[in-house]
């Protein structure tokens, strides 16, 4: 009779724990699509998934299951955890896992309501900050918060200083929306790091996005420093490693060497030098930077001439060759004479797509064809000052003089002829030649 009673109870146990899709072994409780409600007391474990619940209440579980170990809730559209109101008494739960829902911030002390927590599990939910900047709880030894939607615009310096051993997954955290969108947060914290450490003084630096080398699959940096206006005399010596885009605007730089001579050049991409002093670019000639640039901004200087061969041969070897280049020549006093206006007329036109500014490249103030575009001056217009002028003239009134005795001196010939024929008679002149 007892053993009639034992399994009619043990069925009547398991079918009333199942009334809620749910299965208890032992003292594990699995939920699929519905919580739980009732009195719990010897169920340790609970693994709930797929349950329509948009907030969670601790409070309930905590007198439902108030032996409760290990929590388990995935794939559900829980949104919020932090409005909880914890009862008097915490909770006693070792591990927490809370996955694929829909949590999107939780409160800085949310740890706090779980002293003899060891396991945190966050990954898979709308979470964009890190949420235990005021508080962690140092019981913790184990925290998984990958496959967030962690906001990279905002500092990362949580990141750095994240303990590795107790934060899992931190290799996994990938940054959610542009311009760091699908790239890893530690590389990116690393990255501005470094940046701000070796930022040119007096200069801003940025971390702009990063992108994945083809040729070595490695993630590379694009950083920007802004020193314009900032007083410089000359090209920065030294800016953050891996510098694409350096800006040198409204300064009063006027040599160019560095761009020669110094090897932190030979990353820099793209070069905005408008508004300075620069009056030539012979020094570049041959260098490496002048065949590997993507955009060169000279507006505004003092520029009158340029090596177009120079120019011509390196644009030709340029690997960022046709579509990347860009070359800003625009505001400067171009010289616009018979020797050197045709020879940059034609640069322009056969780098027309490549001359951003192509009609603002104008002959000098002082030239006689004074702010003139380049591109259309015809070479009459420049190969003839009034001293050639006057010359030409002189030169045409002599050929017409010759001309006049070359006909003056066939014709006396013709008629000393005729007259001889005629006459018999010499001509005067040759009676007279010894």
């Amino acid at each position: 009779m007892k053993a009639f009673f034992f399994v009619m109870w043990y069925l009547w146990y398991h079918i009333s724990s199942s009334t809620q899709d749910c299965t208890t072994i032992a003292s594990h409780l699995h939920c699929e699509k519905s919580l739980p409600t009732g009195n719990f007391p010897g169920i340790t474990e609970l693994h709930v998934t797929h349950i329509d619940l948009k907030m969670l209440d601790f409070n309930s579980l905590q007198s439902s299951f108030p032996e409760l170990r290990n929590l388990s809730i995935i794939g559900s559209n829980i949104t919020q955890l932090e409005k909880i109101v914890m009862p008097n008494k915490k909770m006693d739960l070792e591990v927490l896992h809370l996955s694929c829902l829909q949590i999107s911030s939780l409160c800085d002390t949310f740890t706090s309501y779980f002293p003899n927590l060891k396991v945190l599990n966050i990954s898979g939910n709308f979470i964009s900050d890190y949420p235990f900047k005021q508080y962690f709880l140092p019981s913790i030894n184990a925290v998984y918060l990958s496959g967030n939607r962690w906001n990279c615009s905002k500092s990362l310096d949580w990141v750095l200083e994240l303990n590795r051993t107790i934060f899992k997954d931190l290799e996994e955290l990938i940054c959610f929306k542009m311009p760091h969108n699908n790239k890893p947060i530690l590389a990116i914290a690393e990255f501005r790091k470094i940046t701000e450490e070796t930022c040119t003084p007096n200069c801003s630096c940025h971390l702009i996005k990063c992108v994945t080398a083809i040729e070595t699959g490695v993630l590379e940096p694009i950083i920007e420093v802004n020193c314009s206006y900032r007083g410089f005399t000359e090209l920065p010596a030294t800016f953050p490693p891996k510098t694409k885009i350096l800006h040198l605007e409204g300064n009063l730089i006027k040599d160019l060497g560095p761009l020669r001579t110094n090897c932190i050049y030979r990353d820099l991409l793209d070069l905005f030098l408008d508004n300075n002093a620069i009056s030539n670019l012979h020094i570049l000639e041959s260098s490496f930077w002048l065949t590997h640039f993507r955009v060169f901004s000279l507006r505004n200087n003092k520029i009158s001439e340029l090596p177009v061969y120079a120019i011509d041969n390196a644009l030709q070897h340029n690997g960022n060759m046709p579509n990347a280049v860009r070359l800003y020549l625009g505001g400067n006093p171009w010289r616009c004479d018979c020797i050197f206006a045709p020879r940059l007329k034609e640069m322009l036109q056969k780098y027309a797509p490549q001359v951003t500014d192509l009609r603002e490249v104008k002959c000098s103030e002082k030239s006689e064809n004074r702010l003139i575009p380049v591109i259309d001056l015809s070479r009459s217009a420049v190969c003839h000052s009034p001293s050639e002028y006057t010359i030409q003239e002189a030169l045409d009134l002599l050929n017409g003089v010759l001309a006049f005795l070359i006909v003056l001196v066939l014709g006396k010939l013709a008629y000393d002829y005729y007259h001889f024929k005629k006459t018999g008679r010499l001509p005067w002149i040759v009676t007279k030649l010894p």
